[in-house]
């Protein structure tokens, strides 16, 4: 699938060289401003290569990385362009997909899988000539950052002896459990970033070709069978033994935000059907998605939806058959 029906003019191919160069470069530069960047980093992989063909879209992202490369040996930023480095094979499987015509859910997973596999290879590149693992280090390093903190609070005199204690507390119980559910997280990162370049790369490529690899997110449907997954992982975390509650814990966190994804296809169903003005909808991301409260809420609607049809797909379909 090729939507190329943009110039080829040398200006453009400068300019899209530059700016996969920029991208890979720029959060290994300035991380703490633009580390945000990283996240866009597949998209824009996966929209060359669908946009442009595989042939063309290659040319941009190898030069890219070449010249991003040659100025990270300049910056001495080489660590930080192997993380960049590890999110791009992510938006060549998920092109791959789409000229295979593969369902969105097949998408997705060949993604999540392919971005956690080079953070395992690059890991364990890392790890050569080092005494720890980088995800021991990771975990040490958290640890260390909460004794940091504690040792700053009691310094402080305007904070009382019952705060500091629960403070203690806290950080105690968050030293015993963040090690367990950090596969979890870690897991819930890569299917973060697998539906930003899934979402972001269907819209950005129907704006400005007017064609979509997908349907709309908007109708976007989980299968009804990863339910089971939810179901299992909740009776796990209420079983005493460790090991069990361990894995459902990690098995909620990842099965939870799957369908936060689905929850939030549901919302947008609604504000394009009710024609809810952009402004409104903005302040109900903004609320959803910085409040705790959003993503529970959005993952319930989206569980939900398994059984009690939300959206009403099926009885659309069902008509439209008739």
């Amino acid at each position: 699938m090729t939507l190329e029906n943009d110039s080829t003019s040398p200006n453009k191919y400068v300019q899209h060289i530059l700016l996969v160069t920029v991208v890979i470069l720029l959060p290994g530069v300035l991380g703490a401003i633009f580390g945000w960047i990283h996240m866009l980093l597949p998209l824009l992989v996966f929209y060359y290569l669908v946009r442009y063909g595989t042939n063309r879209g290659k040319k941009y992202i190898l030069i890219g990385c070449v010249l991003a490369c040659a100025a990270g040996l300049i910056f001495q930023i080489l660590e930080q362009l192997l993380f960049s480095l590890t999110l791009i094979p992510t938006g060549f499987l998920l092109a791959d997909s789409v000229k295979r015509g593969e369902a969105p859910h097949i998408a997705g997973i060949k993604g999540t899988l392919g971005l956690i596999g080079t953070w395992v290879i690059a890991t364990s590149i890392l790890s050569f000539g080092m005494e720890q693992h980088p995800y021991t280090l990771l975990v040490s390093s958290l640890a260390q950052g909460m004794d940091e903190a504690l040792v700053y609070y009691k310094a402080n005199s305007t904070v009382s002896s019952e705060t500091l204690f629960l403070l203690q507390q806290t950080f105690e119980q968050m030293k015993i459990w963040i090690p367990k559910v950090l596969p979890g997280i870690l897991t819930c990162m890569t299917l973060l970033v697998t539906w930003v370049t899934m979402v972001g790369g269907n819209r950005l490529l129907f704006k400005r070709t007017g064609v979509r690899p997908w349907a709309e997110y908007r109708y976007w449907v989980l299968p009804e069978k990863l339910v089971w997954v939810v179901i299992a992982s909740a009776v796990l975390v209420m079983v005493p033994m460790g090991p069990g509650r361990t894995i459902g814990l990690n098995l909620l966190l990842i099965s939870g935000l799957l369908y936060c994804f689905q929850g939030t296809s549901i919302m947008i169903f609604y504000f394009y059907k009710w024609s809810v003005p952009v402004f409104l909808r903005t302040i109900i991301y903004l609320i959803l998605f910085f409040q705790s409260f959003g993503a529970v809420f959005l993952a319930i609607i989206g569980v939900a939806d398994v059984w009690f049809d939300v959206r009403k797909l099926n009885s659309s379909e069902q008509e439209s058959d008739s």
